[in-house]
């Protein structure tokens, strides 16, 4: 690999030394209770890098030094004066005598060396550190799936990925007394278990960096200070964001049904109400249909009726025209003409009539007076209706004049028989007595 490559590629991916800094803080607290059990802190960082880690415990009041096969990290590290040398990581170890060390750390190293030489590194590592001393080994977590399945491979050197239970029974199969898996850099609102998470934190938000916090054998009085560390819990797992995305679809589906039962029931309701107005409205169609039916019917018998009026009608037309076409109907033309003129005004009750009659009569009688062959036939059909010759006697009566009634009484002008006279003819009677009276005075 080309000089500078390396130091070039963390500079891009792995973040600034205030970022990086800021991330190895969450150590601090597993190496505070050595302070308590030694009166010095020697530790070792394997692949020390730039110094971050080397720079941070300087400060807290440890006693690092470091050591790495990269140039171009290390001068990093001699640029800020931190006590790291060029050295390959096992080799650092071996030269260690026993029980040297309070810590032995290694933050991105794991994957970059094949297992085996990963196993004699742990084992050596036990050899070197005093009772209750920790081992930290810092790796990608392969358990999310983005940095198992991308972001892993972006290091050209790294080897496999090391899922955290081959690690830690890495640890625990090597000799160390406990071991605890701390997870690391997640996003600080996916700790909150009430929070919501979808697919993407799901696939992306399980922690992305993980360590193995490991601690040689010692008496229990000594790991007892330990016990708040190591029984405290880290980080975000895909367990645990897959489960909160189940609750969140669960919580989700449940809601859906909820809408779904309540549509059904909007459904069925407005189906109710369909199927209602179709059985009204069938009824309606049916009531109706029935009323066609009937009138249908009434139409039928009517114009059967009518076709049998009509016909009737006709028969009775030709009838009629028959007869009005035989001789018979021609001969009694007056006879009719002369009864309904006697019976018409007996039909109606009104004085116009009456007086129509009695204009009548006396034109009657002149024209009878005319026709003696009419006029004999006729009374004898008046004399055998008293009633009517009664009648019309009492008519004739009523059209005379009162003055002419008492000059027919009259001895000195004798009799005059006023009835073949009309209204006109008394008034020029009248009026040639009046002529007769001035002559004789």
């Amino acid at each position: 690999m080309a000089d500078g490559f390396y130091r070039a590629f963390e500079d891009r991916y792995r973040g600034s030394r205030e970022l990086i800094t800021q991330r190895l803080e969450a150590y601090l607290p597993f190496l505070a209770p050595l302070k308590e059990l030694y009166q010095d802190y020697p530790m070792l960082d394997l692949g020390c890098g730039r110094g971050e880690w080397l720079e941070l415990l300087g400060r807290e009041g440890y006693a690092p030094s470091g050591v790495d096969l990269d140039d171009g990290m290390l001068e990093a590290c001699r640029m800020l004066e931190l006590p790291a040398h060029k050295d390959d990581a096992l080799s650092a170890l071996q030269k260690l005598p026993d029980n040297s060390l309070v810590a032995v750390t290694g933050f991105h190293i794991a994957e970059h060396v094949p297992f085996p030489v990963l196993q004699q590194l742990v084992a050596e590592a036990l050899r070197v550190l005093r009772p209750a001393g920790l081992l930290i080994l810092e790796t990608p977590n392969a358990e999310s799936v983005v940095v198992g399945t991308n972001s892993f491979y972006l290091d050209p050197t790294h080897e496999r990925p090391l899922p955290n239970l081959l690690l830690s029974f890495l640890t625990e199969y090597s000799g160390f007394a406990k071991f605890k898996i701390v997870r690391l850099q997640e996003v600080p609102a996916l700790r909150d278990e009430s929070s919501k998470v979808g697919l993407w934190e799901v696939l992306s938000g399980t922690s992305p960096d993980y360590s193995v916090v490991a601690q040689k054998q010692a008496p229990p009085e000594l790991l007892a200070g330990f016990d708040p560390v190591f029984n405290a819990a880290y980080g975000v797992s895909l367990d645990q964001l897959a489960v909160r995305y189940d609750r969140v679809l669960e919580s989700r589906l449940s809601e859906i049904e909820d809408e779904m039962a309540k549509g059904r029931a909007d459904y069925l309701k407005a189906l109710e109400s369909i199927q209602s107005l179709q059985a009204e409205q069938l009824l309606v169609m049916q009531r109706y249909n029935n009323r066609m039916d009937v009138l249908q019917a009434e139409l039928n018998i009517s114009l059967g009726n009518a076709h049998n009026w009509h016909q009737r009608a006709t028969a009775y037309e030709q009838q009629l025209e028959a007869m009005r076409s035989s001789t018979s109907w021609r001969i009694t033309a007056p006879l009719r003409l002369i009864v309904r003129a006697i019976y018409w005004p007996f039909r109606s009750t009104r004085s116009p009539l009456s007086q129509v009659f009695r204009r009548g009569v006396p034109h009657a009688r002149l024209w009878l007076a005319r026709r003696p062959l009419i006029q004999r036939p006729l009374m004898a059909i008046l004399n055998r209706c008293p009633w009517l010759l009664a009648k019309l006697r009492s008519l004739q009566q009523s059209t005379l004049n009162p003055d002419a009634a008492a000059t027919a009484s009259d001895p000195q002008h004798g009799v005059i028989d006023h009835a073949p006279l009309t209204q006109r003819g008394r008034t020029i009677e009248s009026a040639l007595r009046e002529a007769m009276m001035k002559g004789q005075k």
